[in-house]
């Protein structure tokens, strides 16, 4: 941060009490980001000035600052510095996580989220798509196509191209939403991704997907996508039934 900008950061931050430290250190950051004077990617000041600033201790601060990377909205870079996160899918991703935990959401629920969520994002996509969009979700399929032998990388590619998806459309907040269940359901299929033989016909949907969008044209872009989540959907069944089987057949 240049010290012209670190100056003028320095009056819009006045002292804090020392009652509740962390949470006015968090409240005082989300002041500063309404106000525009942190932004996605900004880097803060170094944790001596920025001490001084609150007029806190380093221990307090770095409390603080243990509090925000904890909810991801902010970001330490080793050698570099502490940066304001550049997206914050953490900040959906812990809450929902336990709220899922809490209300014993079924895997079927999530599923059906994400479907609901990624039809309209790819019709956005299908709207929006910049020409880096596009070669994003190309290099992905192709990335899918050279790992098929190897379940655990192909499921990583897959995400990706959701993801893709998501920014190609072109909205931060659905992107951030479709980020926390696609998360979530990350962790569900690699328990059971091993078992997956249907990597050519997810392939083939990605592709269906990927030219929809190419061809601006957002109802096949959502009726690929709705077809390729339903897919998706039977074949996770298809691969924890076969697990379940094959706990069972163990315990025998």
């Amino acid at each position: 941060m240049s010290k012209p900008h670190a100056h003028h950061l320095h009056t819009k931050m006045m002292p804090i009490d020392r009652a509740g430290i962390t949470e006015l250190v968090v409240q005082r950051i989300k002041e500063l980001l309404e106000q525009g004077e942190l932004k996605a990617g900004s880097r803060l000041p170094p944790e001596r000035e920025l001490a001084e600033m609150l007029n806190i201790s380093r221990p307090s601060l770095r409390t603080a600052l243990k509090a925000l990377s904890v909810m991801g909205i902010i970001r330490a870079k080793p050698g570099a510095g502490t940066y304001i996160a550049d997206s914050l899918p953490e900040v959906f991703t812990e809450p929902m996580r336990f709220m899922t935990l809490i209300h014993k959401t079924s895997d079927e629920e999530l599923f059906e989220a994400r479907l609901i969520i990624e039809a309209g994002l790819a019709e956005l996509a299908a709207e929006r798509a910049s020409s880096s969009d596009l070669r994003a979700l190309s290099e992905e399929i192709e990335a899918m196509r050279e790992t098929v032998g190897d379940p655990e990388q192909f499921l990583v590619h897959d995400v990706r191209f959701h993801q893709a998806i998501a920014r190609a459309a072109g909205n931060n907040v659905m992107s951030g939403v479709m980020d926390t269940v696609a998360h979530l359901l990350y962790h569900l299929r690699r328990q059971t991704i091993a078992r997956a033989s249907s990597f050519a016909e997810a392939l083939d949907w990605h592709q269906k997907i990927y030219e929809a969008i190419k061809k601006r044209d957002p109802k096949r872009a959502k009726e690929a996508i709705t077809g390729h989540l339903r897919a998706a959907l039977a074949g996770w069944e298809k691969e924890s039934n076969v697990e379940n089987w094959s706990a069972k057949a163990k315990s025998k």
